[in-house]
């Protein structure tokens, strides 16, 4: 065991519910603890570094997303493995990443041992994040790892590691068989899984680089093969059931081909014919269309005549309607302004006009202003008028002179801010509104009065008061009364036009209304205006127009009797066009019935010079009497011929519809029919086509199915020598162990029926597949039927469906039993047995042969404690010697082991731990074979 490599220890901090594990791997060892301890985590943690894509890992039923939550809750969760190579120890890991990372993990390795001290500090786990360095420092050359490339380097890969580092133990004849191996790895960690679908999918697996593993979907191989056998084959019953329409047909293009001889001799003759008999009733039309244009001519001129004079008749009607109209306008304009004259329609407008525009200024300005707007402007004007007309009155006495006695004009317009500005303009007469009893005290009251306002401030006691906002009342002096009288005036006529709005805007519809009434007036009283302008201009030319009527009238008589003598002259000539006529039309007349069979002629429609031609023997005249009914033979001809070609293709689709199609690929119809005539009249030989195009496709279908039957040869012929190499070994407590292919009896014995009645073909046997005759050809129907089915159920056939599996065991007293299932083999250790050689076994006929003894691989054994302990020696010998290491699992610890593992929980339970010192090892007798 010493000289053996590979996996030595492994370990497992903070992961799985373990503080901590470190369990064996170099010698076999019982792992123990209570159900539902964490046994198998320990164990399946295993599938992190050596299997490495998760796709292919199994974990009891939890998701892969559970399970990394699991074993790589924190970024201080760590997988070690140690592993002592040829060329030293190595460490693998595999570090969480943490709930941040989605719970993903790193794989990592170093050379060196594994020491569990270089991943803490303190009591703590180093984060994966400062490992590295961490490890830099003790002197390790930690590297980080794709799950790609620590598969490469595992199984011998290339990578980009090679000269760094070392770790290749499992080393696969090809590294391809990578996928194959995990898979059978994954299930020696989980034998109670490992079913006889599983060893047989193995067994395929492991030895698939030599089979062809094809699959062949036999319903698709028949059908494409005898697809052309079986149309040939109906075509040669229909050319059977056809013979009487074929000879019909045969008969038709006969029959065709006179036809065809004597159309083909007629066309020429007619077209010259027909060219010469264009000549002579070319010549006949030429002359007398040169009589007829001369009397054209003739009829041209008078007819020219004519239309001048019927033009000059129409011009004079014309002007004549039109004095007739402007007399009828005159007499109207008349009776409507004999009564009027210019001057009183012109002053009418202008009143209208005027009276509109001032309504019209009255409703524009009404708009947008509303009545409580023009309300105010109107008590505002009234105001301005009554404060104007009061100053007007008393401009000469009034308060506002008498308080520029004693004050200067400055202060009287600061005091007067805070009065009302009619105030100043009150009388001071006898009669007035201001009555002054005491000049002097009037006065002393003012200057006391100006010395509180000063600077457009007032200052009564208590309180200051600025006045400079309010505007100083600005009387006028009696210079100004023109002007006051003015302003007076113009308030006046705002006020008007304020009211006059206000009276519009109080109902604005009306208003509008008697505007567009107004206009209408207007435009009315304009038309009238521009009429009376008309009707004096035409007043003036009413004895012209009188003349030019008579004149009109004596023209209009004498353009008619210049009329009269034409249409007499033309006469004459239409008449001896229509004798011209007359002859152009009985030469007409003699030229349709030509024309008329011309025009159903059906040669040009026709193929008269291909195909077959049979030479008419007769000599062809053709006299210009007798054209017309030549050509009417020669048409009856045609349209029989036409009919026949119709009468050719109905009873050619007739035979096409029976069933004979193949000779409907010639581009050449005469071609077609030649070659269906000819296969009419050697009909053997076609059955003699058919007979062989069934021996080829026979032969096709055989050669696919062929590679099947092969690769099961080839597959027992491997597992006879894989069972050879089983037999050199000893087998736990049994004597012998076999793995057989059980050929599926049918299946196999159709291919075989198949492929031997192609073997006859080859020999020159004649046999007839679609025959319902009782013979060996029904053993063939019979086998395609069968396979057919089979394949159709599974969608194609592929080696697994040609055999099972059946194990074979002789037990140390030399009695043979068989299984089909692993499971229902007697005994635990038995079945324990089996699924541990088929698994072992199939890893190791994945192993180089030079190296395969070299390294040492993990096994794991569950509820090991149902397997009695001399049947637990035989299973830890077998697989040390084929190269494995067991890890037995169990409620007890089994003494059978190297080890003893047992596990202990710290914390109060909530976590499991077990260290080195926590190992039992096992002292077994001298007797026994290590």
């Amino acid at each position: 065991m010493s000289e053996l490599y590979g996996l030595s220890k492994l370990a497992l901090l903070n992961t799985a519910g373990y503080a901590k594990c470190v369990i064996p791997l170099n010698k076999s060892a019982s792992i123990c603890a209570p159900n539902n301890t964490g046994k198998s985590s320990v164990i399946n943690a295993l599938q992190f570094p050596l299997i490495n894509d998760l796709r292919l890992t199994e974990w009891d039923g939890h998701d892969l997303e559970e399970t990394r939550k699991f074993y790589f809750s924190s970024d201080q969760s760590y997988i070690l493995l140690e592993a002592n190579l040829p060329h030293g120890d190595v460490v693998i890991g595999v570090a969480g990443l943490g709930k941040i990372a989605g719970f993903a993990h790193q794989f990592f390795c170093y050379p060196g041992k594994l020491n569990l001290d270089d991943f803490t500090e303190g009591k703590s786990i180093i984060k994966y994040t400062k490992l590295f360095k961490h490890l830099q420092s003790k002197g390790m050359s930690p590297v980080e790892l794709k799950a790609a490339e620590l598969n490469a380097l595992l199984t011998g890969g290339a990578t980009q590691f090679d000269g760094d580092i070392n770790l290749k133990m499992i080393p696969l004849n090809n590294v391809q068989d990578a996928g194959i191996y995990k898979e059978i790895f994954r299930r020696i960690l989980n034998l109670h899984k490992l079913g006889a679908q599983d060893v047989k999918r193995f067994m395929l697996r492991v030895f698939e680089r030599h089979m062809s593993n094809s699959r062949v979907d036999f319903y698709e191989v028949w059908r494409r093969a005898f697809d052309k056998v079986n149309r040939s084959r109906r075509e040669l019953t229909a050319l059977e059931s056809m013979q009487e329409p074929i000879g019909a047909l045969e008969e038709m293009l006969n029959t065709d081909a006179t036809l065809k001889g004597k159309l083909a001799a007629y066309a020429p003759k007619i077209d010259i014919a027909l060219g010469e008999y264009e000549e002579y009733q070319q010549s006949q039309h030429t002359e007398l269309s040169e009589q007829l244009t001369n009397i054209e001519q003739e009829k041209h001129d008078f007819e020219q005549k004519q239309q001048l004079y019927l033009q000059q008749s129409r011009d004079i009607e014309r002007r004549q309607t039109q004095i007739e109209q402007w007399f009828i306008n005159y007499h109207g304009l008349k009776t409507e302004f004999e009564l009027t004259n210019h001057a009183t329609l012109k002053t009418n407008l202008q009143l209208l006009k005027k009276e509109y525009e001032q309504l019209s200024f009255s409703i524009n300005s009404a708009h947008g202003q509303s009545l409580h707007t023009l309300d105010f402007r109107i008590n505002e004007t009234q105001k301005q008028i009554k404060s104007l007309k009061l100053q007007l009155k008393n401009l000469e006495f009034n308060l506002f002179t008498r308080m520029r006695e004693d004050l200067s004009l400055k202060e009287v317009e600061e005091i007067s801010r805070i009065l009302n500005p009619d105030l100043l303009s009150f009388a001071t007469t006898n009669q007035g509104e201001v009555s002054i009893t005491d000049e002097d005290a009037f006065g002393e009251f003012l200057s006391q009065l100006s010395a509180s306002v000063k600077g457009g401030e007032l200052t009564v006691p208590g309180a200051s008061i600025k006045l400079k906002k309010l505007t100083p009342v600005q009387m006028q002096s009696g210079e100004n009364k023109e002007q006051l009288a003015a302003q007076l005036t113009a308030l006046q006529q705002s006020l008007k036009e304020f009211q006059q709005q206000r009276d519009v805007a109080a109902n604005v519809a009306q208003k509008q209304q008697e505007r567009d009434a107004l206009y209408d007036e207007l435009m009315a009283l304009e038309g009238s205006l521009k009429r009376f302008e008309q009707y004096q201009t035409m007043l003036q030319s009413v004895e012209a127009q009188e003349l030019l009527k008579e004149q009109l009238h004596v023209e209009r008589e004498q353009v008619d009797e210049y009329l009269q003598d034409v249409q007499r002259n033309a006469g004459s000539i239409s008449d001896r066009r229509s004798i011209i006529k007359s002859k152009q039309d009985l030469l007409t007349r003699q030229a349709d019935r030509l024309r008329q069979v011309k025009s159903e002629r059906l040669d040009h429609t026709l193929n008269l010079y291909s195909g077959s031609l049979a030479p008419y023997p007769i000599e062809i005249t053709i006299e210009f009497d007798n054209l017309s009914e030549v050509i009417h033979q020669f048409n009856k001809d045609c349209n029989e011929l036409r009919n026949l070609a119709v009468n050719v293709k109905n009873t050619y689709l007739h035979i096409y519809n029976a069933g004979i199609t193949k000779f409907d690929n010639e581009t050449d119809e005469a071609n077609k029919y030649t070659k269906l005539i000819s296969a009419y009249h050697n009909i053997d030989n076609e059955r003699d086509a058919v007979d062989r195009q069934a021996r080829v496709a026979l032969t096709e279908v055989a050669a696919t199915i062929k590679g099947l039957r092969e690769d099961l040869d080839r597959l027992r012929r491997e597992m006879n020598s894989f069972n050879r190499g089983i037999s050199q070994h000893r087998i736990s407590n049994l004597k012998s162990f076999k793995i057989n292919i059980i050929p599926r009896k049918m299946l196999v014995e159709s291919i075989d029926t198949i492929i031997a009645t192609s073997d006859n073909y080859e020999k020159g046997d004649n046999l007839d597949l679609l025959s319902e005759q009782p013979s060996d050809e029904k053993a063939v129907n019979e086998a395609k039927d069968h396979l057919i089915k089979l394949a159709s159920e599974k969608a194609g056939l592929t080696l697994t469906d040609l055999f099972d599996i059946r194990f074979e065991i002789v037990n140390r007293a030399g009695e043979t039993e068989h299984f089909d299932k692993i499971d229902s083999a007697g005994s635990n250790g038995t079945r324990i047995t089996i699924k541990l050689l088929c698994g072992m076994l199939f890893i190791r006929y994945l192993l180089s042969d030079q190296e395969q003894a070299l390294y040492r691989i993990p096994i794991y054994i569950d509820e090991a404690a149902d397997i009695d302990p001399q049947n637990q020696k035989a299973i830890i010998e077998t697989a040390l010697s084929f190269g494995f290491v067991p890890i037995f699992a169990s409620v007890k610890p089994q003494i059978s082991c190297d080890y003893i593992v047992p596990i202990r929980s710290v914390k109060n339970g909530s976590q499991n731990w077990v260290s080195e010192k926590d190992w039992i090892e096992v002292e077994h007798s001298t007797n026994q074979a290590v």
